[in-house]
């Protein structure tokens, strides 16, 4: 509920509408914009003018997820960090509007998502966001009767601690900033670390491939350099062999390895 004065306030011939535009992710930064002029501060946080523009907030009856495009030029972050590749973290987006007139100020929040993707052109850019029922299409109920383990690794449910197995390394890069090279890695077999991660200060890149001293990572972290220590985290394919041999957590597993290979429902009688 708005109070009187917002509603008298939106009644008014003469009103000073303003957006205000909140970038986040988790354990990340926190970057605050304004579509106005000049700076506001609300809610102890002070968003600085910036060159934003958004278009329509689709929406519709049938549950599927609210969409809007924000428009910008030389923003510089969040939108810097998707010029290579898409950030595997999720950037959290959050759009208020209020009139800068109010005394107190009181915001509407008339979106509240996560970016998808941004396109670029020039020193321009358009920031596709989704609204947050997209979550709402995510599978239910969330753990399946299947052969492979419910859990991710170094969840609660797994309960093998992460820093327990931590590999510090410092590493040697190729030119694309890809492959990774470290004697440490040599010191684990074939295949550990692959599914697992690279930890740079913010950034985390999933590891695709690890054969002796060398990981391979999906995408390049660009902030990484040649000579620099990285936390290297190994991966698990959910069978209850790799629990057991490389966890020694089986009892923890929520697998089911007895269920039938083949389906029944699928059979044909000749």
């Amino acid at each position: 509920m708005v109070s009187s004065t917002f509603i008298s306030k939106e009644t008014e011939v003469q009103r000073k509408p303003v957006e205000l535009y909140h970038f986040w992710r988790d354990g990340g930064d926190n970057l605050y914009y304004t579509s106005g002029d000049v700076k506001v501060l609300y809610d102890s946080h002070r968003y600085v003018p910036a060159t934003l523009k958004r278009g329509i907030i689709e929406s519709n009856n049938e549950l599927n997820a609210t969409t809007v495009t924000i428009q910008t030029v030389n923003l510089g972050k969040p939108v810097s960090d998707f010029i290579d590749i898409n950030p595997i973290e999720i950037y959290w987006v959050s759009i208020l509007k209020l009139h800068r007139d109010q005394d107190p100020f009181e915001a509407n929040v008339i979106f509240l998502g996560q970016i998808k993707n941004v396109a670029f052109s020039g020193v321009a850019a358009e920031i596709e966001c989704v609204g947050f029922e997209h979550f709402l299409e995510m599978p239910i109920p969330q753990w399946r009767f299947q052969v492979t383990c419910n859990h991710k690794l170094f969840d609660e449910n797994c309960s093998i601690k992460k820093i327990v197995h931590k590999t510090k390394a410092k590493i040697k890069l190729n030119s694309a900033k890809t492959q990774l090279e470290s004697p440490k890695f040599g010191l684990k077999r074939n295949g550990y670390f692959t599914g697992g991660e690279v930890c740079f200060k913010d950034e985390h890149r999933g590891i695709v491939f690890h054969e002796g001293n060398t990981i391979t990572l999906a995408y390049k972290m660009k902030n990484l350099e040649n000579e620099n220590i990285v936390d290297v985290y190994p991966g698990c394919d959910g069978r209850a062999e790799t629990c057991r041999d490389k966890f020694n957590n089986v009892r923890n597993g929520l697998f089911f390895r007895n269920i039938p290979i083949d389906n029944p429902t699928r059979r044909t009688t000749v």
